[in-house]
């Protein structure tokens, strides 16, 4: 990846003189640092202007890492100092290029003086003006990759922190738009299911939605569903929506009257910011529909002035298992007219598993036809994975080669979480801002380990000590394999496994959901990643 220089002067003779020296000297030092041939070849473009118009064209247009400009330069208005004019756009398009400032005999000082933000450096016409120019421009250089450096690393491994890049996901997001008009412009909330696995970016794209109802001047709230403890009852649950609800939105509880007054109404106090729920025995208790029922009308009382539509995203239904009951009651609280008449939007996000287990309760079958409308994540295409790849590490300074982005998508199949797990170790590992195949295998262990400690532990514990052998076989094999097949390469591995039992072992791999069995007869492990962690693991 080229470093690339920005050089402005009226003076065409100065201008090859300066490019001349930086294109000869910044590569010399750089060999002195034992940089490849490769590397020097590629590590500097130098480019020109002697106008201010077209070097503003060029900031605009083109990436530069460093800024080099004479002051005394005829501004695009016709101003004397057109330099300043190129400060000053070139602080705004990228804060972190450096600047370095070219200006007349014994007129430094005053310059450091007035310009006091923004530039690097400052170099004066004189007979050392080119040795001084070449100094800065490796102190910049070397400025700016600490900066860089310093400005973080854009992937983000761990669950529950938001991406720096939102990739991907257009169908998604048309999904939800045509929702939110349709509940703005009808008569009509068409409430919605998002599924998808473990992180797949269920949440994420919840974030998304709640940024578009932002971006238009509409209230959405998050609720981010907590596991419920065993013996939970069901108004527990309830308290813990509502409570979530309110928690999300950008106004204190005092701001909603009518909530408050019907809170005090059937004896239950909001204590603070954490929402306290605490109950008075002394009054009637409400039925958890009615709760949930007048708790959103009145939310719904307070809010119509501030908002067209009120969305609401239950994310991660799974943690509410133990009191499934909950979800059924929603969608009847919903159902009802005086609910329909508002403009209340509800999402709710699952995994597969979990909402097939839950639908398939006989109580339950209606909710599967209540959340008919829905969108199933899957995994980002190769496209769009390099695309968020790429967009991540904008303004960085750091590259992947094509190598290592064709086998970031080999080993994550478009798997964000893994994607930002194992980018995140690639983007460490950088020599001289750039990621190359070696340093993969490092990258990729220290990826697997993260991803051992975030899940694929857990999944390996599901496996019983037989089964674990079975499956390490399976995670050897490079194509899929037939039962009679793994049973052959355990005993060519030595692993004693009773080849009667294979089949057993098998059909609870898969209902673990630990490999997968296709039509043929064959399994396979379809997650890469957890493969090549099974590969180490038994190592």
């Amino acid at each position: 990846m080229p470093f690339r220089i920005l050089v402005v002067d009226d003076n065409r003779d100065t201008l090859r003189t300066y490019i001349k020296a930086l294109r000869r000297r910044i590569k010399s030092r750089e060999r002195d640092r034992s940089l490849s041939a490769g590397a020097i070849e590629s590590l500097l473009e130098v480019e020109d202007s002697d106008t201010v118009s077209l070097a503003l064209e060029k900031l605009r247009t083109q990436p530069f890492e460093i800024l080099v400009v004479d002051l005394k330069i005829q501004g695009s208005s016709g101003d004397e100092m057109g330099g300043l004019e190129l400060i000053s756009e070139s602080m705004r398009l990228d804060p972190l290029r450096p600047i370095i400032a070219i200006t007349g005999y014994g007129s430094v000082e005053l310059a450091r003086k007035t310009l006091t933000q923004g530039v690097f450096d400052f170099i004066e016409k004189s007979e050392t003006a080119v040795d001084d120019l070449i100094d800065a421009v490796q102190r910049a250089i070397d400025s700016r990759n600490d900066k860089i450096m310093r400005s973080g690393n854009p992937f983000t491994p761990m669950t529950g922190v938001e991406p720096t890049v939102f990739g991907g996901r257009t169908k998604e997001l048309e999904f939800f738009e045509q929702r939110l008009n349709r509940a703005l412009h009808t008569r009509f909330c068409e409430h919605f299911l998002v599924l998808g696995n473990w992180g797949i970016g269920k949440s994420t794209l919840f974030k998304e939605y709640k940024k578009i109802c932002q971006s238009r001047g509409h209230l959405a709230s998050i609720v981010l569903l907590e596991s419920l403890q065993p013996g939970t009852i069901l108004a527990e649950a309830a308290h813990s929506v509502m409570e979530g609800i309110l928690r999300d939105l950008p106004y204190s509880v005092d701001r909603f009257k009518k909530v408050t007054t019907f809170f005090d109404s059937i004896g239950i106090n909001v204590l603070g910011t954490g929402l306290q729920f605490s109950r008075d025995t002394s009054k009637k208790e409400l039925s958890t529909q009615a709760f949930l029922h007048d708790s959103l009308l009145s939310l719904w009382q307070d809010l119509k002035d501030k908002t067209e539509v009120f969305v609401v995203l239950l994310d991660d239904v799974d943690n509410f298992m133990e009191v499934s009951e909950i979800i059924m009651t929603l969608k009847q609280t919903l159902s009802m007219d005086s609910i329909r008449k508002t403009k209340l939007l509800v999402g709710i996000s699952s995994t597969p598993t979990s909402w097939l287990a839950l639908t398939s309760i006989k109580k339950h079958h209606p909710l599967s036809r209540y959340f008919l409308s829905r969108v199933e994540l899957t995994a980002l295409s190769k496209n769009e994975l390099q695309e968020t790849v790429l967009k991540s590490l904008a303004g960085t300074g750091v590259s992947f080669s094509t190598d290592v982005m064709e086998r970031v998508f080999e080993y994550t199949e478009g798997h964000p979480f893994e994607m930002q797990v194992l980018c995140y170790h690639l983007f460490n590992n950088q020599l001289s801002r750039r990621v190359e195949v070696d340093v993969w295998d490092k990258a990729l262990q220290a990826a697997l380990s993260d991803m051992g400690v975030a899940i694929f532990n857990h999944w390996l514990a599901q496996a019983s000590g037989e089964e674990a052998k079975v499956l390490r076989v399976i995670a050897e094999a490079e194509t899929p394999v037939s039962s009679k097949k793994i049973h052959e390469l355990t005993e060519t591995a030595k692993l004693r496994v009773s080849p009667r039992n294979v089949p057993k072992y098998l059909q609870r791999l898969v209902e673990k959901r630990l490999i997968s069995k296709s039509g043929r007869g064959l399994y396979i492990m379809r997650d890469q990643m957890f493969r090549a962690f099974v590969r180490t693991s038994s190592e």
